[in-house]
C-alpha cells in the first residue's frame, strides 16, 4: 500500500497511532500527508552511513514533526554516533532495536551488552536511551520473546516500542502476529508490557495479513 492507503487503513480501524518506516523514501517524499495524532519514526537502515547534511533531513524532520520515539538499528551505532543523535533529536525518546544477527561488528558484543554500556554512557552525559523490542529478531536469534525481554528490563533499560510479527526461526520473514502454528506467545509478550507503569507503543510489523493481524491481537 501507498502511506496514504496504509494511513487510511490505520484510521478506519482506529488504530491509536501509526509507524513511519522510511523505506526507500525519505521526509522530503511525504507531501500532502496528514499524519495520525500519535506517531512514530524508524529511520531508515544504514541511516548512520548516510552524508551528515541527508541525516540533517531527517532531524529537521523529527524536531519539526515531534513523534512519540524514533527508532535506529544497534548494529550500525556507534557510542559517539548515539550520542550525536541524542543531542540532534533531543526532545524526542532514541530507541535502539535488537537486530539479526545478535552482534555489533565493530564492538564484538551482543544487542543486552551494547545496551548496557549506551545506558552507562547516555547516564554520564545526561541524555537517555529506550529500547525498541522487536519479537521476531528475538526468535531468529533463539530467544523466547518474553524471556529476552525480561532480560532487557532486568538492565534498567525501558522498552518503550514493540514491533510484533513472527517467522519459522530461520528467516527474517515478517510473518502476521499470530499466523505461525506453535508461533511467538503474543498473548504473554503483551501481558508483561501491560504491567510496565509507562507508556508501550506497539508496531505490527509485516506486509501482508494487517487486519488478521490486527484482530488477532485486539483479543488476546
Amino acid at each position: 500500500m501507498t502511506l496514504e492507503q496504509e494511513l487510511d487503513f490505520a484510521d478506519n480501524n482506529k488504530i491509536d497511532f501509526f509507524d513511519i518506516f522510511f523505506d526507500g523514501f525519505t521526509p522530503t517524499d511525504i507531501k500532502n500527508v496528514k499524519l495520525c495524532k500519535n506517531f512514530t519514526f524508524h529511520l531508515p537502515i544504514g541511516f548512520t552511513t548516510i552524508p551528515a547534511e541527508q541525516q540533517k533531513t531527517y532531524f529537521d524532520y523529527i524536531n519539526q514533526k515531534k513523534p512519540l520515539n524514533v527508532t535506529i538499528h544497534f548494529c550500525e551505532l556507534t557510542y559517539d554516533v548515539l550520542e550525536n543523535i541524542c543531542k540532534q533529536i533531543p526532545d524526542t525518546k532514541v530507541c535502539i532495536e535488537n537486530t539479526v544477527p545478535d552482534f555489533h561488528d565493530q564492538y564484538s558484543i551482543n544487542y543486552i551488552e551494547f545496551m548496557k554500556k549506551a545506558k552507562k554512557l547516555a547516564d554520564e552525559k545526561g541524555f537517555k536511551i529506550y529500547s525498541t523490542f522487536d519479537t521476531g529478531h528475538a526468535k531468529i536469534n533463539g530467544f523466547d520473546s518474553v524471556e529476552y525481554a525480561k532480560s532487557i528490563l532486568k538492565n534498567d533499560i525501558e522498552i518503550i516500542n514493540l514491533h510484533l510479527h513472527d517467522n519459522d526461526g530461520v528467516n527474517d520473514s515478517h510473518w502476521a502476529a499470530g499466523s505461525v502454528y506453535n508461533g511467538i506467545n503474543f498473548g504473554d509478550v503483551l501481558e508483561l508490557f501491560k504491567k510496565q507503569n509507562y507508556d508501550v507503543t506497539a508496531v505490527i510489523e509485516h506486509w501482508n495479513n494487517n487486519y488478521n493481524a490486527l484482530e488477532y491481537l485486539k483479543n488476546l
